[in-house]
């Protein structure tokens, strides 16, 4: 009979030099039992479980909306125009959070048997895919609701959420490896994920920035990413080319940058969690 190596801690590996997506490729069957694993531990004894999914990002847009529509009123849809944001920034917060515990966390798997640790940050963000996915559900019928256009520009949607999981996963991993050295690195993401967020135009328009502004806000990664997730589910259109372009490349590098740090930091790992 198969064991499970995520509860038996008995794993076979074969050690051989290989590339990174042919390893996780190998690992396919840990990396889904990750995946199940992380999703119920988040809703673990909560009476709704994976119903918060869908409810956290709707009960968040209800109460933005209820505070700020009339400041913003000339905002059209401004429900679809905060959920829309919300469901990009989740999967980033939430992927990056997980992803910097995930290393840590699964100390004992690690210490005990040989798997490619990179598979534990992939795992937190693969989970916050899935939920994204799910949330879709409630985002359209909200479109339909508001009388929203479906058009044919919501093709280019995979794009942008490319963009956004390749920025989230290259964070995940950058974070992953320094929490493993420095435990405060989770105390430091956390408020500055807060700043984050009030620095980048989910609830509120971008317009509404002084000029004197405006180059921190296109240096801000996350404000081009949501506004390229925006285009087709927003605003019916294509994502601008620059913004599509420049949001996939700096994922891109994002990325490389910190597959490249894990990869060569991971083997002192096992001293350490």
């Amino acid at each position: 009979m198969a064991t499970n190596p995520v509860r038996s801690g008995v794993y076979l590996a074969d050690h051989s030099s290989t590339g990174p997506l042919r390893t996780l490729l190998r690992y396919r069957e840990l990396l889904r039992q990750l995946v199940i694993r992380e999703i119920k531990l988040r809703y673990k004894r909560s009476v709704l479980g994976f119903a918060w999914t869908v409810l956290n990002p709707l009960l968040a847009m209800v109460i933005f909306t209820m505070v700020f529509s009339r400041i913003f009123g000339d905002q059209p849809h401004y429900p679809l125009y905060v959920l829309t944001a919300l469901l990009g920034w989740n999967l980033f917060s939430l992927g990056t959070s997980r992803g910097l515990d995930s290393v840590v966390l699964n100390g004992p798997i690690i210490r005990k048997v040989f798997v490619p640790k990179a598979i534990f940050p992939v795992a937190a963000i693969v989970s916050q895919i899935v939920n994204f996915a799910f949330t879709l559900v409630p985002l359209f019928v909200l479109m339909m609701a508001l009388g929203a256009s479906f058009s044919l520009n919501l093709l280019w949607l995979p794009v942008p959420l490319l963009s956004l999981t390749c920025f989230a996963l290259g964070i995940a991993l950058l974070l992953g490896t320094f929490n493993v050295f420095f435990r405060d690195v989770k105390y430091f993401y956390e408020a500055g994920l807060l700043a984050w967020f009030y620095a980048t135009p989910i609830f509120y328009p971008a317009e509404i920035i002084p000029a004197k502004f405006k180059l921190l806000l296109h240096l801000n990664p996350m404000y081009g990413l949501l506004e390229s997730l925006r285009a087709p589910i927003y605003l019916g259109t294509a994502p601008a080319a620059i913004a599509l372009v420049s949001g996939l490349a700096l994922s891109l590098a994002t990325l490389a940058v910190g597959w490249i740090v894990f990869h060569r930091l991971e083997s002192r790992f096992i001293h350490y969690v």
